[in-house]
């Protein structure tokens, strides 16, 4: 079995995205949320044409934007920025839920830390914003909303990556008449927080052609790996896509599809990814030049985990 040289393109973290530790579901917990998925979609069918309704008139009210608002808005984000107090406390009187994508990590913490100040320097009440560590675990992530849905707060900040679990969440929320801020995975009719996905997978990939180009051109590549997750919906699947639209669009999909394998790298957990990149391996014993791109550093540490314990892991050459 050859040594391969890997090259390790991740894509670039920016904002809440791309950074972000994660930890996956095994097949138990997986089966418990496809029950929790089909039992909530049971208790709001009966409510489709009212939740229609209600996203309906909730897009005209957002296209109505009021006079004054984007000036308003920017006066707020200076503010936040500066880390000063926000012009008329904003936030007096009312009340916010935060739901974390996975508590204990130190970029999630270090999330909710700044929703917390930034809450603060609103003028909001610390008594009146609402926490629920999601574990990184839908179903989990399902009963919190329902917990924060309870609580009827002003709005909710949605931090969750199954996206079946945020259509449910948004149906329920949307029933309520209580909006929506996404942050990192999509949730309909919500606005979004997070990466251009495509974009900096894109960049990624045209960093990645400048060593194919030292190598000696695409001819000396093997293969072109994409670590995915599916789970994360249409979105989060674009920072592997991205990666590999620079490549045909530079060398053409004759050339590129062939040596591209897409593979389930899990929800974000390296050791989910490991075992992933583990079975890819298998599949290609005589591959020596590779190229690899995950989702996240912690699915790419699982997966030089998985190289390095092949065998064929040659650290002078990666990226």
């Amino acid at each position: 079995m050859k040594k391969a040289v890997i090259f390790l393109a991740a894509s670039l973290a920016v904002m809440i995205a791309a950074s972000i530790s994660l930890a996956g579901c095994d097949l138990d917990q997986q089966a418990a949320v496809q029950s929790a998925v089909e039992s909530a979609l049971e208790s709001v069918a009966a409510e489709t044409t009212a939740a229609a309704e209600a996203e309906t008139a909730a897009a005209e009210t957002t296209a109505e934007v009021p006079e004054g608002a984007y000036d308003y808005y920017e006066t707020l984000r200076e503010s936040a920025k500066k880390n000063e107090a926000y012009t008329d406390a904003p936030a007096a009187g009312h009340t916010l839920a935060f739901t974390n994508i996975m508590g204990g990590i130190p970029f999630c913490e270090s999330v909710w830390q700044n929703v917390q100040d930034q809450w603060v320097l609103a003028g909001g009440d610390p008594a009146n914003l609402y926490y629920a560590d999601n574990q990184y675990d839908a179903t989990i992530g399902l009963k919190n909303a329902d917990i924060m849905l309870a609580k009827n707060p002003d709005v909710l900040i949605n931090f969750q990556f199954d996206s079946k679990v945020n259509s449910i969440i948004a149906t329920k929320f949307g029933q309520a008449g209580i909006p929506i801020i996404a942050v990192d995975v999509p949730t309909p009719g919500a606005p979004f927080m997070g990466v251009n996905n495509f974009k900096v997978a894109y960049m990624a990939g045209e960093e990645a052609m400048k060593w194919v180009d030292k190598l000696g051109g695409i001819e000396m590549i093997d293969n072109i790996i994409l670590m995915q997750m599916p789970a994360g919906g249409e979105v989060t699947m674009l920072r592997s896509e991205g990666f590999y639209q620079a490549f045909v669009d530079k060398y053409g999909a004759d050339v590129i599809d062939p040596i591209t394998i897409r593979a389930d790298g899990g929800a974000g957990e390296a050791e989910q990814a490991n075992k992933a990149m583990t079975d890819v391996l298998a599949t290609i014993p005589d591959a020596e030049y590779c190229i690899l791109t995950s989702i996240n550093a912690q699915t790419m540490s699982g997966i030089i985990s998985a190289v390095q314990t092949a065998g064929r892991w040659d650290p002078e050459n990666g990226l």
